[in-house]
């Protein structure tokens, strides 16, 4: 009991199994976020663009306000979107 145990938690397969696949999706998280953060800057600034030719605003805050709307519906519909297409099918 004792040696499965060990096994189990210290020195077996399935926990190297499962710590190289836990590493490997921290890894990929992390770069994925780095990278949203590099474009966060560039994404707002493109869609506060496309909402102050829209609507003829140029007032700052109003714009960043309606910016941030704007790229919070996008993203909830594609929230929506890879939700409904990536669930699984029983």
């Amino acid at each position: 009991m004792k040696k499965r145990l060990y096994n189990f938690f210290i020195g077996g397969r399935q926990f190297h199994n499962e710590f190289r696949k836990q590493m490997r999706l921290l890894i990929v998280f992390t770069l994925g976020f780095t990278i949203a953060f590099t474009w966060r800057q560039t994404i707002f600034d493109l869609s506060q663009s496309f909402i102050q030719f829209i609507t003829n605003i140029k007032d700052s805050k109003l714009s960043s306000i309606l910016t941030s709307t704007f790229i919070t519906i996008i993203s909830i519909i594609l929230i929506y979107l890879t939700s409904h297409f990536l669930k699984e099918k029983y």
